[in-house]
């Protein structure tokens, strides 16, 4: 039996599941472009003085979120390949300072702007370069946490090992950055449908991670979880959680900028 049959037979729930969020966002009345801002107005403020535009359109995410969701999903992926995912064992202090060091810098640019969106102060300039680079850098951080809480769930499947061992191991979403940025910072027309993809996949999984591990230890069953196959069902009705949840965050917030008259330039 050939690969693909057989993946199909055993996680065809997965692929049920993704082929809906496709047709969704594929299909929805009024572009993709005005679907994906729709999906993801819960997840971020959206505001269009912090919005790289693509196209003459503006991305769905503002630039932090842009640069988090993408060093995210950069770094979940290069774990998955390497087979880092399932790797539940402690993370070197030298690992463990430059991830803090990341969100530390990210922590700095946001107050920084913060405050000079207040008109309290600052310590430089904001730009959306320093937002999008400085939220690309957490978001690395928060992809290796998260799949670090991910094999900490799933206990008996996964190995005692550390998921990221050194430094050298963070090259492939540095280089990542190094692709990510000027696509983003140039704006060329191609890229639009892109990189609103990527970051919709980006957010879809977040959540639906986060997910997997409340499904898992809600109902207690991670003890049960011995293998990718277990994982089956699990991993489906966490990514369905994760969309309902994406849905129910974008809601209320049109639902209370409607309630408060408040309007969404982006929209």
């Amino acid at each position: 039996m050939s690969a693909l049959p057989h993946t199909l037979r055993h996680y065809w729930l997965w692929f049920a599941v993704a082929l809906a969020g496709v047709s969704v966002f594929v299909q929805a009345p009024g572009g993709y472009a005005s679907t994906s801002h729709s999906l993801l107005h819960g997840l971020c403020a959206q505001t269009p003085s912090h919005t790289f535009m693509l196209g003459g359109e503006p991305l769905p995410f503002d630039a932090r979120m842009t640069g988090i969701y993408g060093g995210l999903l950069t770094t979940v992926l290069g774990l998955a390949l390497r087979g880092r995912v399932f790797r539940s064992g402690d993370i070197p202090g030298t690992v463990r300072t430059f991830l803090g060091l990341l969100i530390a810098v990210m922590a700095v640019d946001g107050f920084n702007s913060l405050f000079t969106d207040l008109g309290i102060g600052q310590l430089y300039v904001p730009t959306n370069v320093g937002r999008l680079v400085s939220g690309y850098g957490a978001g690395m951080a928060l992809g290796v946490g998260l799949c670090w809480l991910v094999a900490a769930s799933t206990w008996r499947m996964s190995r005692p090992l550390p998921g990221v061992a050194s430094l050298r191991e963070f090259i492939s979403p540095l280089a990542g950055l190094a692709i990510y940025v000027p696509v983003v910072i140039l704006g060329p027309d191609w890229a639009l449908l892109p990189v609103t993809a990527f970051l919709v996949v980006s957010a879809w999984l977040t959540m639906s991670l986060m997910m997997l591990v409340i499904v898992l230890l809600a109902f207690r069953i991670e003890d049960e979880i011995t293998s990718i196959r277990a994982l089956h069902v699990p991993v489906a009705i966490s990514a369905m959680l994760g969309m309902c949840a994406m849905l129910l965050l974008a809601g209320g917030r049109f639902w209370l900028e409607r309630t408060l008259g408040i309007s969404n330039a982006l929209m």
